[in-house]
């Protein structure tokens, strides 16, 4: 008998956390959203050969004052941002490339991070990297990080 009412009090309050999740849970879930939906005008705005597009992509999904790092850029607003993806783009060496995301996003604590590849007319790999970043309380892009290549060899 006490078996079962341990069983149905426990059946009870899983029900009760489903129907009325903790609000942080609910809040979290909606600014990660919210992030994921950045980070999908991040992408269109390097995919984008027009600056005024690219613009647009940035204005929805990154900070005004956000930074952009990788080995070859250290970018430190918006603007910054639109001008390096248009200088990227209109380069000889990046000319017939792309950059896609290879792999899901991990979201926590309002930092993400994904993988991606840069890929020729071909569809071949080029180089792989993996960026890092941090989104604010209104799911805006401040921050990312970018690394080129595999992770360097542990020194034995």
């Amino acid at each position: 008998m006490k078996k079962s009412i341990l069983i149905a009090i426990v059946v009870a309050a899983c029900g009760a956390a489903f129907l009325n999740p903790d609000p942080r849970v609910l809040a979290e879930k909606s600014l990660s959203d919210k992030a994921l939906t950045s980070l999908d005008h991040y992408f269109a705005a390097w995919g984008s050969a027009d600056e005024d597009e690219r613009r647009k992509h940035l204005e929805a999904g990154w900070a005004e004052k956000g930074t952009y790092t990788d080995p070859t850029a250290d970018v430190r607003s918006r603007e910054e941002l639109v001008q390096h993806i248009g200088s990227f783009a209109s380069s000889p060496q990046a000319k017939n490339f792309s950059i896609e995301r290879s792999s899901g996003i991990e979201i926590h604590h309002q930092v993400f991070r994904f993988e991606w590849e840069m890929r020729n007319a071909t569809g071949a790999v080029l180089t792989k990297g993996f960026d890092y970043g941090e989104f604010d309380d209104n799911g805006m892009i401040t921050k990312i990080v970018g690394f080129f290549g595999p992770f360097p060899k542990m020194k034995e």
